[in-house]
């Protein structure tokens, strides 16, 4: 009988002891599930107060540079009344020679200048001529007295070659546009000339119509 009553007391223990360990295990997965979830809502709350002083900044930014954009437009309209005033009683004459200032053309030989003698000493194997159109980013002038200004005709078409070069190409922006010549392979003791237009010759401020290149190396 106490034998009996023993191993029942045992069971019950065991039974109970069961029960206790599994609410234990369920308790501590709420737990982490809990504790997983404040660390999400942590996170978030920190992005999101990370995003509003981002936002913040921007918003600054912008208030900074609508400002900026507001004093430039005060400016520039301030000195196109002053530019107006101030060429109000210019001739023709005087206009047409201030708009072709605002023009601006350069004939490099492989990135330099080319001399007013015309003469041209080169080492490279390849030698690029080109011939760059500068113009102002904001024009002063009426539009019809600005484009009198120009050089007449295409720029580019005021070079004329004695030999064909190995490559020609063209490039485009805003204000600076430019054609370039380029001879690959040249070897030593050749040279290549080739001419310009008075015209360009004088916008160019050079002594002749004539350029000669010499490789000599």
């Amino acid at each position: 009988m106490r034998g009996t009553l023993l191993l029942t007391t045992l069971s019950i223990i065991v039974l109970l002891s069961g029960c206790i360990d599994n609410n234990a295990v369920a308790n501590s997965d709420k737990l982490d599930e809990k504790n997983t979830t404040t660390e999400l809502i942590e996170g978030k709350d920190i992005q999101i107060r990370e995003l509003e002083e981002k936002n913040g900044e921007l918003q600054d930014t912008l208030t900074s540079i609508e400002t900026d954009l507001n004093y430039a437009r005060e400016e520039a309209n301030y000195y196109n009344q002053l530019i107006d005033d101030l060429i109000n009683d210019y001739s023709e004459a005087q206009l047409k020679d201030l708009a072709k200032k605002l023009w601006v053309y350069e004939l490099e030989i492989n990135g330099l200048a080319v001399p007013r003698d015309g003469i041209v000493e080169v080492q490279k194997n390849t030698i690029e001529i080109s011939l760059i159109q500068r113009q102002p980013a904001y024009v002063v002038l009426p539009d019809d007295i600005f484009r009198q200004g120009k050089i007449s005709g295409n720029y580019y078409e005021h070079l004329t070659f004695n030999s064909n070069p190995s490559e020609t190409y063209g490039t485009d922006g805003t204000v600076v546009t430019g054609m370039h010549h380029k001879f690959i392979d040249v070897e030593k003791g050749t040279t290549i000339s080739f001419s310009l237009t008075e015209e360009l010759k004088e916008v160019l401020g050079l002594d002749t119509t004539v350029i000669t290149i010499k490789k000599y190396k």
